[in-house]
């Protein structure tokens, strides 16, 4: 299904644009956008002047950049297209996700930094993309290919002390029932796991709004550090610091490139 095409089956049961613009709360949208499941806008409070322009949209404004953060207040792909597929009727012009992601490499430790060179679908909702309710289950879907070689090239530049792992994720939908399919998501490629790049990366497809992601290692499940159990203190320090202190400024960087 094409973008118009959704749009279209709006206006046929009475919805303008302008009726999803305001109900998203997207009427002050700036062509940058920055998104988190859960991650709060006070980690971009020292970099500039910060806005709050919608319930849950904040409008970060810094000397030579400006971008409007989306703190969605859920997590999963679902939240994901809610969140997203509006987008395309603004002036959004390019969106940076960030957020957490598990090892499943025991190579990539918590705190380290995740960018996905693609995700693998083990979601549901984003059949609802397709005209015929079609599963893409297991299908590979990718972030823009500049923008995220871009990303990739700032890393390698200005923050080589820390570890950074380009690699394929997989997405799920579930927390509590991944652990019996690790084996299967490790024989198929994947060597992270987090729940909402690959519905971003086929959202931002559809509306034709370059994207990329950018993570932070939260647990390790090979090294029975998962989200349940296990982490030590020094752990949950690291992971915090690459959300609160890393990731950040790397956003910055990459918006003022």
């Amino acid at each position: 299904m094409k973008f118009d095409e959704l749009l279209n089956h709006h206006l046929l049961f009475g919805t303008q644009e302008e009726d999803i613009i305001k109900r998203r709360g997207y009427e002050k949208i700036l062509k940058n956008v920055v998104v988190a499941p859960w991650w709060s806008h006070n980690i971009f409070e020292k970099f500039g002047t910060i806005q709050r322009v919608g319930d849950n949209i904040f409008n970060v404004l810094g000397n030579n950049f400006q971008f409007s953060f989306i703190e969605i207040h859920n997590i999963g792909a679902p939240s994901i297209l809610e969140a997203i597929l509006p987008l395309g009727i603004t002036q959004c012009e390019k969106i940076i996700f960030i957020g957490s992601v598990g090892s499943l490499d025991e190579n990539i430790k918590i705190g380290d930094l995740v960018i996905p060179s693609c995700s693998i679908s083990g979601v549901g909702s984003t059949r609802f993309l397709s005209k015929t309710l079609e599963d893409d289950f297991e299908k590979e879907y990718y972030p823009n290919k500049k923008l995220t070689e871009n990303l990739v090239e700032l890393i390698a530049e200005k923050y080589s002390q820390f570890n950074l792992h380009y690699c394929k994720n997989y997405s799920v939908d579930t927390i509590f029932a991944q652990f019996p399919h690790i084996d299967h998501f490790i024989k198929l490629g994947a060597q992270t796991i987090e729940m909402e790049t690959s519905a971003l990366f086929k959202c931002c497809s559809m509306i034709n709004v370059p994207c990329c992601a950018i993570l932070s290692v939260s647990d390790s499940s090979l090294k029975n550090k998962s989200l349940f159990s296990g982490r030590t203190n020094e752990d949950k320090i690291k992971k915090m610091k690459t959300r609160d202190e890393i990731i950040p400024q790397i956003v910055i960087d990459l918006l003022c490139r």
